[in-house]
């Protein structure tokens, strides 16, 4: 069939099952939005900046664990992209980036035109590490099909796929062919068979579930209530096993479990930096699951490595073991994380009310701000793919464009933004796609006019000399008044969770300030 370069983009994406593309039009893009007019299946979502495209894709992405599609022309808003595409890579969230890119005659050449960059392909590859740059119309179904296969099928990272913007509007004959499925992988049998022997000799085994359990959370509780196993979860995996099952174990049980095992089944994690620093004692036996073998040894040596799907490892390494009576007696727990006397402020109060409030599947969206550090310490979560968070890249403003995404995805889950005032002002355009999406969304800003983490850090390490922290913010209410949407200022808890309540029931966005000022 004869089709132009944009046509064949969303033919191909249309295949491949995508429901919802976030991104900002421009003049080297206009054949690929002209292929979006009147599309039957694909929503196209219009953001107020590129970085909020991208934060949007990431959300829809992790909420759902469908492939979220951002769209950019040519060069700064491509580069506008970076920031959203690290956080995803960082997280081993499928976003799949496409973009207009100069032509063949002009790339690299200095030349002058329109969004001309050095090497804009090669810095883009540079974040993501897999995509293409086509050169024909033709090329197009088999660049995008490949990076869905890559995050399908591999370790679910961004992919960019460039289109020189004479391409999206020449016009070839392509064939675009239906995806060919094919099973989750399987870890080999022999490594199975070993895994199974390792477990079942076990007197104290452990299981360690991170962001790559998301998709088995079924069967991290099968293999844990088989063998009767503490587990314990990385920031990422929160969710994996309900926060309420008990054989979770969190704080300082993980340090006291971790070093009385004698195996530990590592499953969907890197084992990363911050995992080595909880593991005081002699690594005695590892298995590790993954789906990408080069983090698999990265940080310590496994007795076993298994590669593979982590849900379809775990379903046959069940079913090679007999349930067990294992060795362990678990420390005692506070049954409230959040009760620890070493936290201080009103955030335990707040994230006590939020869970309450509420559903078990209601999906949080986080950014890198105080309340959401403590979130990510002691908030509850019961569900996977419900608590979404800035983990390792650690970058600001991601939370409410995301929780836009998350609810697109999820439009019959609740979804909250925590938001704090320093974050929230680096997207916080983008209250305006919540509005014109109509997405029900509250937006949870605890305001006290400061960097205020930065500010802490200040404190312990320069000795209280502040520079640089204080903020001058607008009336947060009346600025999301301005946007046609609701705004209320909180101050007491009662009025929170009635200010909560309301949101979750309104028809668009609700902004939430906790003036942490005038909190008591």
């Amino acid at each position: 069939m004869s089709m132009t370069g944009g046509r064949a983009v969303v033919e191909t994406l249309d295949a491949w099952g995508v429901d919802v593309v976030f991104g900002i039009p421009g003049v080297h893009t206009l054949a690929l939005y002209d292929a979006l007019y009147d599309h039957p299946r694909i929503r196209h979502v219009t953001t107020r900046h590129e970085q909020g495209a991208g934060f949007m894709a990431d959300g829809y992405a992790r909420a759902s664990g469908r492939v979220g599609v951002a769209l950019t022309t040519t060069g700064p808003a491509a580069v506008n992209a970076l920031t959203p595409i690290g956080e995803a890579h960082a997280e081993s969230s499928p976003v799949l980036l496409i973009c207009s890119g100069p032509t063949d005659e002009t790339n690299g050449a200095d030349a002058g035109v329109l969004h001309d960059m050095r090497d804009q392909f090669g810095t883009l590859f540079s974040v993501t590490g897999q995509g293409r740059r086509v050169s024909c119309v033709a090329e197009i179904p088999e660049a995008l099909s490949e990076g869905f296969e890559a995050m399908k099928y591999a370790r679910p990272r961004p992919y960019v796929l460039e289109v020189p913007l004479n391409v999206f509007a020449e016009e070839a004959e392509v064939s675009i062919a239906e995806p060919a499925h094919r099973p989750p992988q399987v870890p080999e049998a022999t490594a199975l068979d070993a895994a199974a022997a390792l477990l079942q000799s076990a007197r104290k085994p452990m299981l360690i579930a991170g962001g790559g359990a998301q998709n088995a959370s079924a069967e991290v509780v099968a293999l844990t209530e088989k063998l009767g196993l503490p587990v314990a979860i990385t920031a990422n995996g929160q969710g994996a096993i309900p926060a309420d099952h008990p054989l979770l174990v969190r704080d300082e049980a993980v340090n006291k479990c971790l070093n009385e095992a004698d195996v530990v089944i590592a499953v969907g994690t890197r084992l990363g930096f911050r995992f080595g620093q909880l593991w005081k004692g002699a690594l005695e036996k590892l298995i590790h699951l993954d789906i990408d073998p080069s983090v698999v040894g990265r940080s310590f040596a496994p007795e076993v490595a298994l590669i593979g799907d982590a849900a379809a490892g775990l379903r046959e390494l069940c079913a090679r073991l007999d349930a067990v009576q294992t060795a362990w007696r678990l420390p005692e727990q506070r049954e409230d994380p959040a009760s620890d006397p070493g936290i201080q402020g009103p955030f335990p109060e707040l994230l006590g009310i939020l869970r309450d409030v509420l559903d078990r599947d209601a999906v949080v969206v986080n950014d890198m701000t105080l309340i959401s550090y403590q979130a990510r310490r002691t908030f509850p979560v019961y569900r996977p793919r419900t608590f979404l968070s800035p983990t390792v890249f650690g970058t600001l403003g991601f939370s409410m464009p995301a929780a836009v995404g998350a609810k697109i995805a999820c439009p019959h889950k609740q979804v909250v933004s925590l938001c704090g005032d320093g974050g929230f002002m680096y997207t916080a355009t983008e209250l305006s796609t919540a509005v014109q999406q109509g997405v029900s969304l509250p937006v949870i800003l605890c305001n006290d006019n400061a960097y205020s983490a930065i500010k802490r850090a200040q404190d312990r390490e320069c000795d209280g000399r502040h520079i640089a922290v204080q903020l001058a913010n607008p009336d947060f209410v009346m600025f999301a008044q301005s946007f046609g949407m609701a705004g209320v200022r909180v101050t007491r808890a009662c009025e929170f969770g009635d200010a909560l309540k309301q949101a979750l029931q309104a028809d668009g966005p609700t902004l939430i300030e906790v003036s942490l000022a005038e909190y008591s």
